[in-house]
């Protein structure tokens, strides 16, 4: 049977490296033989880690998706991680639901809008024209607003040029995301629920639209750096060499930083760390600039893909990882929620650690067994770990959970399958392996907050 396939948390780029190397000679599953109308993107996705299949082994690209599943695959296809603070922000988002910090972390940034009444709908299916508004939105593939000349491009008789989502179809056309095989009739059918084999074969498209735009956008940026102080510039005690993504650098460590957001998208720092080391990572809105910061630190695999990842604390304009991180390479992010601001970032070891930071201090938290911790002024998050022998059904809960985040970690020796992996205060079945869990901090960085873990 084929092994399950992990969340993907490099970046779109490196996703795209993993696509551009072929698929499967033969069939990954068996509803998708060879010669099947999506085998292609199918298999090119389930390779890079972006889709996986069911328990039983299958793919099947005849259901539907729904809408809040649609947004989960489309945040692994980019490598975003959502904002485990995300919370409560439609009425009838389930609290600590496996979907709930990606429909509200979507909603945050704008990606997706709620009804009229207040709620997001997130068991509804997605049909054609919401998924396109997701994917341009996600993904970062910019969508302008059309007159006359969309008329010879959407040529659909069921499809106004007046309608709310033509722009997002025309774009589809455009940048490539569209066709795909079976939607070169006459009708689009807008309203139809989209089924996984055709969200895999846009969202791959999407992907490659992406990079396609990307190289285009580096290439005239390079040819304006000369002239353009808006790029980030990197001042360490050596020199430093950035990649041909205008977003994303290649630096020493230690290193501090300091640039100006594109719109909305994220920025990138890649450094190599040689030696065990806590470090301090504090990314901020320059004074006067709007809105506020996230930051996620990833430890890159040579597969490409992270197993082990660190969320930053927000407070204000302002991010902050302390974090005990092992030698290897690694992937900062940094991401604004509001367009074109102007930030600093500044990485360096720290000595106040306090001997629990991360996947390497992790403390054993036998099942059935409560625990009590407290995160002290200045402590961002609490490391545990638990392993199962055998498939079993826990629910890893923390008091107060409304209080504190929690992230649950499958680590390497865990397959994982579907869309839903383990969350906090939710019944699972575990899978055989290792769980890391990190509790972490919502209150000002000076608050002590007490809480106590079990896993029963």
């Amino acid at each position: 049977m084929h092994s399950s396939l992990r969340i993907s948390l490099c970046s779109s780029g490196a996703i795209l490296a993993l696509l551009a190397t072929g698929v499967a000679a033969e069939a990954i599953f068996p509803d998708v033989p060879v010669g099947h109308l999506f085998e292609q993107p199918i298999n090119a996705l389930v390779n890079a880690g972006v889709l996986t299949g069911n328990p039983d082994g299958r793919f099947y690209p005849d259901r539907q998706v729904n809408r809040a599943e649609m947004l989960k695959m489309l945040y692994k296809a980019t490598g975003k991680v959502p904002d485990a603070t995300s919370r409560a922000c439609f009425s009838d988002v389930e609290r600590l639901s496996w979907y709930e910090s990606f429909v509200c972390d979507a909603a945050a940034h704008h990606y997706v809008e709620g009804y009229s009444d207040g709620t997001f709908r997130p068991s509804n299916s997605v049909n054609r024209v919401e998924s396109l508004k997701m994917i341009t939105q996600v993904i970062g593939i910019p969508v302008e607003n059309i007159g006359e000349e969309a008329l010879q491009v959407v040529k659909f008789v069921d499809v106004s040029t007046s309608a709310w989502y033509t722009k997002y179809l025309y774009a589809a056309y455009v940048k490539g995301i569209l066709p795909i095989a079976g939607q070169d009739a006459a009708r689009f059918n807008p309203d139809w629920p989209l089924l996984r084999g055709e969200a895999a074969a846009m969202i791959h498209n999407a992907l490659n639209a992406d990079l396609v735009e990307r190289r285009q956008g580096s290439s005239v940026s390079s040819a304006a750096s000369a002239r353009s102080s808006s790029a980030a510039t990197v001042r360490t005690s050596s020199s430093s060499s950035s990649s041909s993504d205008a977003s994303s650098y290649d630096v020493p460590f230690p290193f501090e930083s300091a640039g100006k957001f594109t719109m909305k998208k994220s920025v990138t720092y890649r450094f190599t760390l040689d030696h065990a080391a806590v470090v301090s990572t504090v990314a901020k809105l320059q004074s006067g600039q709007p809105g506020g910061i996230s930051c996620r630190l990833y430890l890159m695999a040579e597969s490409g893909f992270s197993f082990e990842y660190f969320m930053g604390f927000q407070e204000g304009s302002t991010c902050t990882l302390k974090t005990a991180l092992k030698p290897g390479s690694y992937q900062l992010q940094l991401a604004p929620t509001s367009a074109d601001t102007t930030f600093s970032v500044k990485a360096e070891t720290t000595t106040t650690g306090d001997g629990n930071d991360g996947f390497g201090e992790v403390q054993t938290l036998p099942t059935n067994l409560a625990r009590t911790g407290t995160l002290a002024p200045g402590d961002y998050q609490d490391w545990f770990k638990f392993t199962v022998s055998a498939m079993q059904t826990l629910t890893l809960s923390v008091t107060d959970s409304t209080q504190l985040t929690c992230l649950i970690y499958p680590m390497e020796d865990v397959d994982l399958y579907g869309f839903s992996g383990p969350a906090c205060g939710q019944r699972y079945e575990y899978q055989p392996g290792t769980y890391v869990i990190a509790v972490g901090r919502m209150f000002p960085s000076d608050a002590r907050q007490t809480y106590t873990i079990l896993a029963q």
